[in-house]
């Protein structure tokens, strides 16, 4: 829990320097992978609702498939928000997302931060603030899963170095010495 903690500190101040939109691009699409989002902590009840379902939203636009953790998902969700002061006297929403894989080993962080006009806490948190961090939060979990699949898919089509190291070797005539 530490150390969740000290990452939302950093992501924070990172986010004085650069405030997260993605309106520039299309959100990265990763159909049909199962995930479960387990937990969201740090964020008071109501912030953490709204926050769920603008999660749920950007899931919905990247065509990831929410299931019940109960379902043994691909993939496992859990995350923590942060509403931390910025120098600049505004409010950064941080976010830090633990992707764990279907042995519940942790396989990916994605963390980073919107910030919020005001300097009210979770007060400045607003409709819009959420859904920035919520399809940040996504767009980075659905690139880690498209980058997942392609691990897999490559190493199910593609031979191993031994296995088209014969293949190579059969299809050359044999060279025999002759004396």
């Amino acid at each position: 829990m530490r150390l969740a903690l000290i990452a939302v500190a950093l992501a924070a101040g990172l986010s004085a320097c650069n405030d997260t939109t993605t309106a520039s691009r299309a959100p990265t699409q990763a159909p049909g992978v199962p995930i479960a989002l387990e937990s969201i902590s740090g964020a008071p009840d109501g912030v953490r609702g709204s926050f769920t379902s603008a999660l749920s939203n950007e899931a919905n636009a990247r065509r990831l498939d929410i299931v019940d953790p109960a379902t043994n998902p691909r993939y496992r969700v859990r995350g923590y928000l942060a509403a931390q002061p910025t120098e600049d006297g505004q409010t950064s929403l941080a976010f830090v997302w633990d992707v764990f894989d279907s042995q519940k080993k942790r396989a990916q962080r994605v963390q980073g931060a919107t910030v919020a006009r005001g300097n009210g806490g979770w007060n400045s948190v607003d409709q819009t603030t959420m859904t920035k961090a919520a399809s940040e939060s996504m767009d980075q979990i659905a690139q880690f899963l498209v980058g997942q699949d392609q691990v897999a898919a490559a190493s199910t089509s593609a031979p191993s170095a031994v296995e088209a190291a014969r293949t190579a070797n059969a299809a050359q005539p044999s060279l025999a010495l002759r004396r």
